[in-house]
């Protein structure tokens, strides 16, 4: 099937998280307020984990920082995670460990589809060879490697079909992954109570 391709920053506004610290220092100002913020840990799996987010204090952010819906949230260290912000996730700061990713007016980009490619092994294999290595094994990503992502246009109603597959199998795979943790914590529960016995 032949398809154009165009790079990321042809169809999307590419814009660096605020810096957390920055943020908090000038939590003292009039126009401070108790914002969620998306930490690293709070990305996983595409999706968003809401015990994550934590909430701080800050002052002097542009409204720029907070996510919008359709938004996409990629995150620049290892694992390079990306998340669609739903109307459920509107209004959480994004710091400088994220880019802020805004479809261009006119552009034919589903922000739910490109959340599903970014989130494709072959793309995050892509992205981990050509981030920079920092200590502990742990590895970045630049705007420009970013910026210079090809990504495939298909048609729009195609780019739909496929984002509602994907975060069909997203959500039942995270309801998987809760049953399993579960299972583990009552075996562990049941030998706890049982040795404890003896």
């Amino acid at each position: 099937m032949k398809y154009e391709t165009a790079k990321l920053e042809d169809l999307c506004t590419i814009k660096t998280g605020a810096p957390i610290g920055r943020a908090k220092k000038a939590a003292d100002a009039e126009n401070a307020l108790d914002a969620r913020v998306l930490i690293p840990r709070a990305m996983s799996g595409g999706s968003i984990l809401e015990e994550e987010l934590v909430t701080e204090r800050v002052g002097g952010v542009k409204e720029d920082f907070f996510t919008k819906k359709g938004d996409v949230i990629i995150k620049l260290s290892t694992p390079h995670d990306s998340i669609y912000i739903d109307e459920d996730h509107e209004g959480i700061l994004v710091t400088s460990f994220g880019m802020i990713l805004r479809v261009k007016k006119g552009k034919p980009l589903s922000m739910r589809y490109l959340s599903m490619f970014l989130n494709h092994p072959r793309t995050l294999s892509s992205l981990q060879a050509s981030s920079t290595g920092m200590s502990a094994g742990m590895t970045v990503l630049k705007r420009r490697t970013i910026a210079a992502v090809s990504v495939p246009l298909l048609p729009m109603e195609q780019q739909e079909s496929l984002a509602d597959l994907y975060f069909t199998v997203n959500a039942r795979n995270h309801e998987y992954l809760k049953l399993i943790g579960l299972g583990e914590e009552l075996v562990a529960s049941q030998l706890s109570e049982i040795l404890g016995k003896e």
